[in-house]
């Protein structure tokens, strides 16, 4: 039987490889960085999901990705509102200060889940940015509240970019779009830009990606109260 065939064979083009790694197209690590889980949670054929998991394009651990992004405003919220016990916490600061942690070993898992350190059994636990975050947030300089301009929306990325006198007058913070961008500010990503809201942040913070915002409101969306008690 003959297998000849006939006429033109229409293959669908390949999207290009990412640059960047050795696991993704271009067209999914531009996805993944924009996702918070990352490019694995853009696909959905089980086979490449084993393969683009931990892609370092998009990777929690990857700094300046949406995953960091908020796995650096967890760790905050968490060191101002619900901490760690306080065996924990003397854990984690030993390991940032290089003092002795041994005795406290068992407790390494919790957290490593954590990821506040980098650690697996035979090796020395690193704290990691989110470890870091969260010793800043707990004993650090205190937060403040400052005003936040929205100068940028990406909604491709999935980011907005603020300004936020408290800690520079002109440098930008880039910040997840849903941070500002949600029902509790009323803002809609054709109406952030210019607005001006409310947040707490790390003002002494070394560097522009190591703001992280936290209880963001909107003024404008406050209902006023007459003295007597009715709006």
């Amino acid at each position: 039987m003959s297998t000849e065939s006939f006429g033109p064979q229409y293959v669908r083009p390949q999207n290009p490889p990412c640059p960047d790694c050795g696991c993704c197209t271009a067209a999914l690590c531009a996805a993944g960085r924009a996702c918070v889980s990352e490019c694995a949670g853009r696909v959905d054929d089980l086979t490449l999901i084993e393969q683009v998991t931990g892609c370092p394009c998009s990777a929690e651990s990857t700094r300046g990705t949406l995953s960091w992004r908020a796995a650096m405003i967890r760790a905050t919220t968490f060191a101002t509102e619900k901490p760690l016990r306080a065996e924990l916490e003397s854990l984690l600061t030993r390991i940032a200060e290089s003092e002795p942690w041994a005795d406290a070993a068992p407790l390494l898992p919790k957290l490593a889940v954590r990821r506040y350190v980098r650690w697996k059994p035979g090796m020395d636990p690193k704290v990691t940015d989110f470890g870091w975050a969260y010793i800043d947030a707990r004993w650090g300089p205190p937060r403040e509240t400052t005003t936040v301009t929205v100068k940028t929306v990406d909604e491709a990325a999935a980011t907005a970019q603020v300004l936020a006198p408290a800690f520079s007058e002109d440098e930008l913070v880039t910040v997840p779009v849903h941070q500002v961008v949600n029902f509790r500010t009323g803002l809609t990503a054709d109406t952030a830009v210019s607005a001006v809201l409310q947040a707490e942040i790390n003002a002494r913070a070394s560097a522009a990606d190591l703001v992280v915002l936290t209880k963001i409101t909107n003024p404008a969306m406050a209902v006023a109260v007459t003295p007597g008690g009715a709006p």
